[in-house]
């Protein structure tokens, strides 16, 4: 980095925080990020840090990337992202879906218009242990579960508060997708247990959480996924009869019968290579192939031009680049990857239900002023909005008058919103949102909506979206 941009870099930072900046926040300062001289002037403005938190009393490193609000970092309110799995990177968020920038097949980043982080302070987290460039020196912390991942991450908040104090008393959001359907409720339960274990001017200012397309329970994955398969008539009506009649709607039988799991390995060979996480839009193909969808996608679908299906695979080159290692202050000897091949999560979390979580955080009355945004792409298989709207409603919680209301971007209806009326609280604290069209990871497909869903939900402020 030149001399110039270093010092624009370090009193931009400065003239934010202003003798709030610690020794050790100012080590994990990004100066001279790889790529980043391709993003334009605005890359130029970008301040970021990335480094690890270290959870207490054990040998666990998180790696943190830190990119700072755009608008008003002072009175910005601080979001933790992380991605599912369980055991993927939050850094796909981040490179992707809704960070600053992406990476393109030539190792450059260009700017993503729609960054979350142009109206909040953006933490992107590899967690649990094990994922991306996080690590322990002790192999036994790579055999987690849900219950300790929660407790490792409200350690990962305070030791943030740590190296940036500034940050202490700011409105503090989680936000994630997928396996994140595990990782929100648990996490955002054992900070409200916290809280309520700490004199005030300790607590976490925890607002809440927002999560897209969330695993809930088993069958939010495989029984969902089949269900999506029909309704976009992947699979043949004799095939569906046969997965009926088999009693395959029931999770047991799911999980047990021996017929149900041959029929699923079956519809799935039948459905083919289609994208799962978003049928409607394609997969990566070889670079001839790429050219021609891009080509078709540009010319007769706008919303999927800027759709890249191959950037999940120039994020992973771009991160084990040792330039880019550098840059981030990780440990250059662990080989990145999307999902963890480190991490030892427990299998039989994967069957736990978290509707009683979300029932415990809203019925709190110490949690009175924490709100929950559930939002699904429609056009996702894999944790499919079908079963998402069953779920859901099946809380147990009344909506309000106006419920499944088209919102909309640019005069075009992006999809339905309900909002719930719950305990403890005037106006209400659980709002169901579809993103029309959107794929699993709904900020990678509709950029813009996915923005202005973030936004409000921030915000607390839907009416500007009918």
């Amino acid at each position: 980095m030149n001399l110039s941009k270093f010092l624009f870099v370090l009193s931009t930072v400065f003239s934010v925080s202003l003798g709030s900046v610690t020794p050790e926040a100012q080590a994990d300062l990004v100066t001279d990020q790889p790529g980043l001289e391709y993003a334009g002037v605005e890359g130029q403005n970008i301040v970021q840090f990335s480094g690890y938190l270290n959870i207490v009393s054990t040998q666990k490193k998180i790696h943190y990337w830190y990119i700072q609000s755009e608008s008003d970092p002072v009175n910005d309110p601080v979001v933790f992202w992380t991605n599912g799995g369980p055991g993927c990177s939050g850094l796909l968020g981040l490179l992707t879906e809704q960070g600053p920038f992406k990476p393109t097949a030539d190792g450059k980043l260009i700017m993503n218009d729609w960054r979350w982080n142009r109206i909040a302070n953006m933490v992107f987290l590899e967690q649990p242990v094990g994922v991306g460039y996080s690590y322990s020196t002790n192999s036994k912390e790579y055999h987690i579960g849900d219950d300790q991942t929660a407790l490792d991450n409200v350690q990962v908040i305070l030791e943030f508060h740590k190296k940036f104090p500034q940050f202490k008393n700011s409105e503090t959001y989680i936000t994630s997708e997928s396996y994140g359907g595990h990782y929100m409720p648990t996490w955002a339960y054992e900070i409200i247990k916290y809280n309520k274990q700490q004199v005030p001017e300790n607590r976490i200012n925890f607002k809440g959480f927002a999560v897209g397309n969330p695993y809930t329970d088993f069958y939010s994955g495989t029984g969902a996924m089949m269900e999506a398969y029909w309704d976009h008539q992947l699979i043949a009506r004799p095939d569906w009869d046969r997965y009926v009649d088999e009693g395959c709607l029931e999770v047991a039988n799911l999980l047990n019968k021996t017929a149900c799991s041959m029929l699923v390995m079956e519809l799935e060979r039948k459905v083919g290579n289609l994208n799962p996480y978003a049928l409607n839009y394609p997969v990566c193909v070889t670079s001839q192939q790429s050219k021609m969808i891009n080509y078709l996608t540009s010319y007769y679908n706008d919303d999927q031009s800027t759709y890249e299906p191959c950037e999940d695979n120039y994020a992973t080159t771009y991160m084990n680049r040792p330039d880019v290692k550098t840059a981030l202050h990780v440990n250059p000897n662990i080989t990145w990857e999307q999902c963890s091949s480190t991490t030892k999560y427990n299998v039989f979390d994967r069957l736990k239900t978290m509707q009683p979580y979300y029932n415990k955080i809203l019925n709190d009355r110490d949690a009175s002023d924490v709100r929950i945004l559930v939002y699904s792409g429609d056009n996702d298989a894999v944790c499919a909005t079908k079963y998402t709207n069953t779920w859901i409603w099946n809380l147990g919680y009344y909506h309000t008058s106006d419920y499944w209301k088209a919102w909309s971007v640019d005069s075009q209806v992006a999809g339905y919103l309900t909002q719930f009326k719950t305990p403890n609280g005037n106006q209400p604290r659980l709002t169901f949102m579809t993103v029309h069209g959107a794929g699993h990871e709904v900020p990678t497909y509709k950029p813009k909506e996915a923005f202005a869903l973030f936004e409000a939900y921030l915000n607390n402020d839907y009416n500007g979206l009918s």
